[in-house]
């Protein structure tokens, strides 16, 4: 099992977990064939109304915290039973002090909130299971809901099994080299090296690359406009990597689903950032 943690600012970094050896639960096997059928709506017109669901249904995934994803990537016990050890990849300008502190802080936060939550959503089904009266609409309030108890479902114990390979030392970190030259400009989507024996610094690499502006995850123009506006929010804490640096970090590593988690993870940190202070 495969760990990334992909600084995106210099203090904000996105994680993304490449699991394998997994074994499916009948809790799995049903939640894929869901999201199976949930996808397929995806070739309906936006116009109709199964599109519009679709494209709402989306959008408010979007929303849900980077972390809870991430913790959701982490195979359970009952998963992972073959995970017998975790690599943790990062950046060598990372410091591993600083890795095992940010992850003790995410199971110390995340495991109890996801608890909580879990709890609350289970409540609600008795609530949401009335919209079923209403005829012809599917009971969407019903459906989402039992998402969330899932997905809380999912993160509470993925962040259980972290916390366990964690504290019996079953993990390496390695500061992998390749991976830092996206951050100090050697390497890059245009193909065109600097000079190897650069000692550009991040800031001024960062602030050198020219971003054209940020969207969802889809790609989908001006769902983040309240907090992006349009072109390069002024960040006082900038970002360090694009969205072409991450699909090509994810092709480099073979991770096929870790470009969009950490282009979601980037776009909802840069959005946070960007936000005016209330």
């Amino acid at each position: 099992m495969r760990i990334f943690v992909i600084p995106i600012t210099r203090t904000r970094w996105a994680l993304h977990c490449h699991p394998a050896n997994i074994t499916p639960t009948r809790l799995t096997k049903w939640a894929s064939v869901a999201s199976e059928k949930w996808n397929k709506w995806s070739a309906y017109p936006r116009t109709t109304w199964r599109g519009k669901i679709y494209a709402y249904g989306e959008t408010l995934m979007d929303k849900i915290d980077f972390k809870e994803y991430f913790l959701k990537e982490i195979p359970s016990k009952d998963e992972g039973a073959l995970v017998s050890k975790a690599d943790i990849i990062a950046p060598s300008f990372v410091a591993k002090t600083e890795i095992l502190k940010e992850l003790d802080l995410l199971m110390k936060t995340q495991v109890p909130y996801h608890s909580k939550w879990m709890k609350i959503s289970c409540y609600l089904l008795p609530v949401t299971s009335l919209f079923t009266l209403v005829p012809v609409i599917p009971n969407f309030p019903l459906f989402y809901n039992l998402f969330r108890v899932y997905s809380h479902y999912k993160a509470r114990h993925g962040a259980k099994h972290l916390a366990h390979l964690l504290e019996s030392q079953a993990f390496e970190i390695v500061q992998d080299s390749e991976l830092s030259r996206w951050y100090d400009g050697t390497r890059s989507m245009s193909g065109s090296l600097q000079n190897s024996g650069s000692e550009a610094s991040l800031g001024s690499t960062a602030a050198a690359r020219s971003n054209t502006g940020y969207s969802t995850i889809g790609n989908r123009a001006g769902d983040d406009l309240d907090s992006l506006e349009n072109g390069t929010p002024l960040l006082e804490d900038p970002a360090l990597i694009t969205d072409s640096d991450i699909a090509e970090i994810a092709r480099y590593f073979d991770a096929p689903t870790f470009e969009h988690a950490v282009r979601r993870a980037r776009h909802q940190i840069i959005a946070q950032m960007a936000k005016p202070p209330r």
